[in-house]
Order: C-alpha cells, then sequence, then structure tokens
C-alpha cells in the first residue's frame, strides 16, 4: 500500500476519534443548559414540592446554577431563596465545594473539546494537502469503520449500565472526584433534592441520544459522499 495512503488513513481515523469529544460534550452542553429538561423532570419528580419551594423560585435558583457552571457568576453563596417559608441560603458549604469540582470537570470538558477541534482543522488541512481530492472519501471510510465499531460498543454498554445505573453513577464518580463531597444527604441537602439520581438518569439517557444522532449524522454525510464520489468515478469510467 502506497505510504501517502497510509498516512492519510492514519490522519483520518485520528480526526474521527477527535470528533468524539466534540459531539459527547455538545450533547452535554445541550442538555445542562436545556431549561426545558429541567422543567419536565421537575415537574415529573415533584422536585418544588420536595424542596418546599416556589416553581418559579426553583427555575430562578437552577439558571444561577447553570450560570455559575458557565462561569456567569462566581459563587453559589449569593444563591438566597425562600425554602419551606424561610428565607434562606439554598446551597451549604459542602454543596457549594462539590459544584466548584463539578465546575472544574465541565471547564475541563469543554477546553477538552476546544483543543480537538483546533486539532481537526489543522489534521484537515493535512489531510487535503497529502491527497487533496481523495481527503473526503478517505475520512469517509475511517469514519463509517470506526463508528460502526463505536456503535456496537454503545449498543452493548447501554443496556449493562441501565441494569444497574447506581453503581455506575458511583463509579463515574469515583473515577472523576478524589474527595466524597458528591455524597449529598437527600433529607437536608437541596443539591441532591434538585437533581437526585432519577434526574440524571434522564439526563445521561438524553446525552447518549443526543451523542449517538450526532455520530449518525455525520456517518450518513459520509455515506453520501462516498455514493457522489461512486457516481462520479462511473461517471468517468
Amino acid at each position: 500500500m502506497n505510504s501517502r495512503i497510509i498516512v492519510s488513513c492514519l490522519i483520518s481515523a485520528l480526526i474521527v476519534v477527535l470528533l468524539y469529544p466534540v459531539i459527547l460534550f455538545t450533547s452535554i452542553e445541550m442538555v445542562t443548559y436545556d431549561k426545558s429538561f429541567y422543567e419536565k423532570q421537575y415537574e415529573k419528580l415533584d422536585t418544588a414540592e420536595a424542596i418546599g419551594i416556589d416553581d418559579d423560585e426553583l427555575l430562578r435558583v437552577t439558571q444561577e446554577l447553570t450560570d455559575y457552571i458557565r462561569e456567569r457568576s462566581d459563587s453559589l453563596e449569593l444563591i438566597q431563596a425562600e425554602i419551606k417559608g424561610v428565607q434562606r441560603q439554598v446551597f451549604n458549604k459542602r454543596e457549594i465545594l462539590h459544584m466548584i469540582d463539578v465546575k472544574a470537570l465541565f471547564q475541563f470538558g469543554f477546553q477538552l473539546r476546544s483543543i480537538s477541534l483546533l486539532s481537526i482543522v489543522v489534521l484537515s488541512i493535512l489531510l487535503y494537502w497529502i491527497c487533496s481530492e481523495k481527503s473526503l472519501r478517505i475520512f469517509a471510510k475511517s469514519y463509517l469503520v470506526v463508528t460502526a465499531s463505536l456503535l456496537l460498543l454503545l449498543l452493548i454498554a447501554v443496556p449493562v449500565i441501565k441494569s444497574n445505573f447506581t453503581y455506575y453513577w458511583d463509579q463515574f464518580h469515583y473515577l472523576f472526584f478524589d474527595n466524597d463531597l458528591w455524597v449529598l444527604n437527600p433529607k437536608t441537602d437541596i443539591m441532591i433534592q434538585m437533581v437526585p439520581e432519577p434526574f440524571f438518569y434522564q439526563a445521561v439517557l438524553r446525552v447518549v441520544v443526543y451523542f449517538g444522532l450526532g455520530i449518525l449524522i455525520i456517518g450518513a454525510a459520509s455515506f453520501w459522499i462516498l455514493r457522489i464520489v461512486r457516481k462520479k468515478n462511473v461517471t468517468y469510467m
């Protein structure tokens, strides 16, 4: 095989791999900042009643919480609300410290997405420079091959995780946090009352759906590219 083709295939495979964090963290971002998702889950789980807070107040607190993750505010200590008839600070020290870790994790994820995007641009230019008109075809083939393997893995992993979500959700926290601040008391801590495990279960499912759709959309585009290329080849024969 021509060395140029081998290098092109390797670059294409790397571009495909770098696309995954872009799609994943974009999916996470879409769910995290989707106000309607929170509204539906709060209604389904009777969150406002469980906390003892007005529905509008709960949504305001949620907005301030997501603003903090987005770096639009500096602290959660100033968030106040009337809970069970008492005006008070919403989040305690343990919850605030945990959210510092969560915010840092989000920042890392979005930085990884930015680096991946920049790398994709550079590698795409390099791929085009190496094989010009063949670059799209090589990328499309690489994407379909690598993505088929990933989709197979997802088809196996999703049912396994769904069968024991609590276990895998705990493992996620053990992996990404070096403390136990994420272990909150559902009787006293507003954070876990707002977003209990059933909330996160639905959030993770939605992220997986968005991630899968993103992969399939690019896959459909890759398949279309290959069809166009084949038609051109047949025409010129």
